[in-house]
């Protein structure tokens, strides 16, 4: 029984010998698995830090784009708006233009109108010595010339 018994104590310290061992085994491991986990979140962090500035300096640029883009536009739409007005006043022009032709048409009518009827007027008082009476020319006459001026003039 002696030799169980030292038997028994020598397995036992074996085993505590053993723990002991994978303890320390394990704590290294532990520390390294610390340190390697410390080491790849400063890693993480440094590329999520570099990427996180590319992105701030790229919406910074396209910040700066947007206003000079915006800026571009309200620039475009002064000279659109000037050159509508522009075009518009041309079209005006080019409508009185046309209003001012129109008004010389009706002018140069009326005129012949007033030349007819003063012909006919004069061809009335100063009769041709030939012509034997107005009542024989009717276009000569004095009254009709009158009707006829009249409804020109209206």
């Amino acid at each position: 029984m002696a030799s169980s018994a030292s038997s028994l104590s020598d397995i036992l310290r074996d085993h505590q010998a053993s723990q002991l061992e994978q303890r320390r085994t394990t704590e290294q491991l532990r520390k390294e698995a610390v340190q390697d986990i410390g080491d790849l979140c400063d890693t993480a962090t440094t590329s999520l830090s570099a990427q996180v500035g590319q992105v701030l300096d790229n919406q910074k640029k396209i910040e700066s784009l947007a206003r000079d883009s915006a800026h571009l536009v309200q620039q475009h739409a002064r000279s659109t708006a000037k050159w509508t007005k522009l075009v518009d006043q041309f079209n005006g022009a080019l409508k009185e233009l046309g209003d001012v032709r129109n008004w010389a048409q009706v002018i140069e009518r009326d005129m012949l109108d007033v030349a007819a009827t003063l012909e006919i007027v004069h061809a009335s008082l100063n009769p041709p010595a030939t012509s034997s009476s107005p009542a024989e020319h009717p276009e000569a006459s004095p009254s009709l010339g009158s009707s006829r001026s009249a409804s020109n003039l209206k």
